[in-house]
């Protein structure tokens, strides 16, 4: 799971378009970044979620680092302003732990949440400490 970092104030400084705008160029970098197997969605407002197939918490993490980076380093060119952002990602492996996909939702929530509370703009996955 991952959104994108001050997203609201994308949209209050720069009006809902460009906010739309950011979230387009983010989906085509998303699918722009994963294999034919991996499953992207938009999983609400400014938050999206993907599916990646036969890989592991590290092969997770690589996928998802080149996905934040190449987001940290573009600029949205909207008529209004050129836009700039980052994104959190916190990834969760499928793993005997989590009864129900509820449970694995929760826990790719909580490591998108200690991304966010360690300073936005990075990659944690559920379990690992993180800095």
């Amino acid at each position: 799971m991952f959104d994108i970092d001050h997203f609201k104030p994308v949209n209050d400084t720069h009006g809902h378009l460009a906010g739309d705008e950011v979230i387009k160029y983010t989906a085509d970098v998303v699918r722009k970044s994963l294999r034919q197997s991996d499953i992207p969605g938009r999983y609400g407002g400014e938050e999206f979620g993907i599916i990646l197939p036969e890989t592991d918490a590290e092969g997770a993490r690589t996928i998802c680092e080149r996905i934040r980076e190449t987001i940290e380093k573009s600029t949205v060119k909207t008529t209004v302003a050129d836009i700039q952002y980052t994104v959190s990602i916190g990834v969760a492996p499928l793993t005997d732990g989590p009864e129900n996909y509820m449970q694995w939702l929760q826990q790719a929530d909580e490591a998108l949440y200690a991304g966010k509370e360690g300073g936005r703009n990075r990659v944690v996955v559920f379990g690992e400490k993180h800095t």
